[in-house]
C-alpha cells in the first residue's frame, strides 16, 4: 500500500454519456483524496450502424477515423473533472473493440484497484433501463472484474 490507501490506480470507463461523466466525477474525488493514478478508457467499437452512418460523411473519412474522432472527444470530456480536482496522474487510452471486453482486458492487464463506470451507457436499450437498471456492459464488467467496481447510477 502506498500512502496507507487501498486505491492506488483507478480505471475510468467512459462512453461520453452523462452517467459515465458522473462516474468520472466520483472517480476524480476518490483520486484526489487518495492520490491515485487514473486511466481514462474509452472503447471504440465499430458496428454495422456506425459503418453505415459514417459512409455518408461528406469529408470522405472512414468509419474507423470517425470512431477515433468521437473517442477523442469522449476522453477530453471525461478528463475535465480530473483537471478540476487537480489529479496529477491522468492517462488516457482509446482501444478498439467491444466495450466490456476492452474494459475487462485492461482491468486485468493494468493491475487496477478500482473500476469506475456508469450503470448504463449511451447504447443501453429500453429493457435494460426499465427492468435491469443496468446496461449489459456494466453487468459484464461487474460480474467478471478482477477488482472492485464503482457503478454510478443516474
Amino acid at each position: 500500500m502506498r500512502d496507507g490507501t487501498l486505491i492506488r490506480k483507478i480505471l475510468v470507463a467512459s462512453d461520453g454519456s452523462e452517467i459515465s461523466l458522473k462516474a468520472a466525477r466520483y472517480a476524480a474525488e476518490i483520486a484526489a483524496c487518495t492520490n491515485a493514478e487514473v486511466v481514462i478508457l474509452t472503447a471504440a467499437e465499430a458496428t454495422a450502424v456506425t459503418q453505415f452512418v459514417t459512409s455518408a460523411i461528406p469529408h470522405g473519412g472512414s468509419a474507423q477515423e470517425e470512431m477515433r474522432h468521437t473517442a477523442t472527444h469522449v476522453i477530453e470530456d471525461t478528463r475535465k473533472p480530473f483537471l478540476e480536482a487537480d489529479v496529477r496522474q491522468v492517462h488516457t487510452k482509446i482501444i478498439e473493440g467491444p466495450a466490456s471486453e476492452v474494459i475487462l482486458d485492461e482491468a486485468k492487464a493494468g493491475s487496477y484497484d478500482l473500476i469506475a463506470m456508469g450503470s448504463r451507457g449511451a447504447g443501453a436499450g429500453l429493457t435494460q433501463r426499465l427492468i435491469l437498471g443496468m446496461g449489459s456492459v456494466a453487468q459484464r464488467v461487474l460480474s467478471s472484474a478482477p477488482c472492485p467496481v464503482l457503478i454510478v447510477r443516474e
